[in-house]
């Protein structure tokens, strides 16, 4: 179902982003001593099969007391939350992220939900390297 949810939704933003190649973000969640770069890589990989224009790549690096404090929320973190308001600027080209998974959004049904919610309301698309049910 949250699959589904998302494809509807990409299909509405790659369609009001009109003519040419969609502007997106990458997005990779990682921990302290992990580099992001190979979750990056993978996001760059996809969107440039998508033929999309990657603008920004934003990373959120969660510790200790991250984890203990509500990390499952992605609105809480400062790399996805400039991310929402770049995408909710109309004036912004961008109309959507790329990441590598649902985990790096959260791992939280609900809150990917209202994530999911949140890209519809604005037009924008969530595209992942692995579908939710790739994970």
């Amino acid at each position: 179902m949250l699959e589904a949810s998302r494809t509807t939704l990409n299909t509405a933003a790659a369609a009001l982003a009109g003519p040419g190649p969609l502007h997106v973000v990458l997005y990779a969640l990682t921990v302290p001593g992990k580099s992001a770069s190979s979750d990056l890589a993978a996001a760059r990989g996809y969107a440039q099969a998508q033929r999309m224009v990657v603008v920004d790549q934003l990373v959120d690096t969660l510790d200790a007391v991250d984890a203990r404090t509500g990390a499952d929320d992605p609105s809480l973190r400062r790399g996805y939350a400039r991310a929402l308001r770049i995408m909710a600027d109309p004036s912004c080209a961008v109309r959507g992220m790329v990441a590598v998974s649902q985990t790096a959004i959260t791992p939280v049904v609900r809150l990917y939900a209202d994530q999911l919610a949140w890209y519809a309301a604005r037009r924008a698309g969530l595209w992942l390297v692995r579908s939710e049910t790739g994970i």
